[in-house]
């Protein structure tokens, strides 16, 4: 009976999230209900509203707005105007990505292993 309770509750958790696969697409997320979202396709424009808890572009030439505790972003030529991050990563090359500040941390945690990305951090 446990096992069957434990194995619910993963597939709820797993079904809350927001993937998009498909190029082209425009989203919308309400990060009150799906609190993660990644992004697999090109040419797509996702907006948050509230703060989710992670973001992951693998795809290119996305368009991110809105806050998120963890942004990782692994594809290329996206862009990300974040009202607010406490880890980010960005692996991709040619990525541009500013940022206010952190979402609940202190300070925003920023890695950047990818080649010829801009991270700003607005004033």
């Amino acid at each position: 009976m446990k096992l069957l309770v434990a194995l619910v509750a993963l597939t709820s958790i797993a079904s809350a999230d927001v993937s998009i696969m498909d190029n082209d697409q425009t989203v919308a997320v309400d990060c009150a209900k799906d609190k993660q979202v990644s992004v697999i396709g090109n040419h797509a424009t996702v907006t948050l509203t509230g703060t989710c808890t992670k973001v992951q572009i693998s795809g290119n030439n996305a368009t991110l707005l809105g806050a998120a505790t963890t942004v990782w972003i692994a594809g290329n030529q996206n862009t990300a105007t974040l009202s607010g991050v406490d880890t980010l990563v960005v692996a991709g090359n040619e990525n541009t990505v500013s940022y206010k500040g952190p979402v609940t941390a202190k300070k925003t945690k920023v890695s950047a292993p990818g080649n010829k990305n801009a991270i700003t951090k607005q004033k």
